[in-house]
């Protein structure tokens, strides 16, 4: 282990070329520069991690005489890159995933990823090399902290970052063009999507029958019919049920359902509030493809409330 620390500290070029000639980084670099505010700021401390990983696994294959790197490098830089989205402000997490290798590692507190034994990672860890970098939280957060005049210093500079015990190797920050140097490789490069989630309510309906004589919609029918209209069905199925306001107001659509099938999809808009249930507010989504499907909130409850992944 001490043979892989000293050899890191001269493997901070070698790292810095990886980055240099990686799509996935690129990628992640200019999807960041959209989407996380104050990136500007951090990302010198954001490139330091990177390279600080990358020339790990670089001294590694130093010390065990291999030309390259065994390890995929998407993997370990992706890897680096959830380490990251750890340490970024929770709303822009969801949309930097998209800039993740499919086939990304995971960094663990006591080994690292790939084909490496978790003793290597004891005794790096007893030398003082910290895995989980935790720090790097607490650095990024000083910094937007101060960005957003939440917190100044005595000179009204930037905080500085605590690099002290973080073993960075020695390397020249020097600002890059990555977008431009590796378009060619970006555009044959296909981002991770995350998979569409979409929150709903759903009721299940039963036979038209008459509404009651004082139904605070004003009807005279509820339920369902096959001769019904888009705008008619919505009207005898939107109210009224014991729904909870906090799941209506999470939701994006509200599913009506009969006999186990889906028969209209509703938008949620807002609710009126009537004899302690809630009525739905919204307009019909006639073409919405999971009308006629089976019912993707199966539940013996005629109410329900989940996520649907289509």
């Amino acid at each position: 282990m001490r043979l892989i620390l000293d050899a890191h500290e001269d493997s901070a070029a070698a790292a810095v070329r990886i980055l240099d000639d990686s799509p996935h980084y690129t990628l992640f670099c200019s999807k960041a520069a959209d989407t996380v505010e104050w990136w500007d700021e951090i990302f010198p401390l954001v490139e330091a991690y990177f390279v600080r990983m990358v020339s790990l696994y670089v001294a590694i294959e130093t010390v065990e005489h291999r030309p390259i790197l065994s390890y995929p490098t998407s993997s370990l830089l992706g890897a680096c890159m959830l380490r990251v989205l750890d340490a970024l402000p929770r709303s822009c997490r969801e949309e930097m995933h998209s800039a993740v290798p499919e086939d990304a590692g995971h960094f663990r507190d006591r080994f690292l990823p790939g084909s490496h034994a978790s003793e290597m990672g004891w005794a790096l860890k007893k030398l003082g090399f910290d895995i989980l970098d935790a720090p790097l939280q607490d650095d990024l957060e000083r910094r937007v902290q101060f960005c957003e005049q939440q917190r100044f210093t005595a000179t009204g500079e930037l905080p500085p970052a605590n690099l002290a015990d973080r073993h960075y190797p020695n390397f020249t920050h020097i600002p890059r063009n990555r977008k431009s140097a590796a378009l060619s490789e970006l555009q044959r490069f296909r981002p991770k999507q995350l998979p569409t989630r979409i929150s709903a309510v759903r009721v299940t309906l039963g036979e038209s029958s008459p509404a009651d004589l004082d139904d605070p919609l004003g009807r005279t029918h509820v339920g369902y019919a096959p001769d019904l209209t888009p705008q008619e069905l919505w009207e005898r199925g939107r109210g009224i049920w014991k729904f909870r306001a906090d799941h209506v107001a999470a939701s994006t659509i509200m599913l009506l359902v009969h006999d186990k099938t889906v028969v209209l999809v509703a938008s949620v808009t807002g609710l009126t509030l009537h004899r302690g249930g809630l009525a739905i507010l919204g307009e019909p989504l006639t073409d919405h493809p999971l009308v006629g499907r089976p019912d993707p909130l199966h539940t013996p409850n005629p109410l329900a409330y989940g996520v649907i992944n289509p």
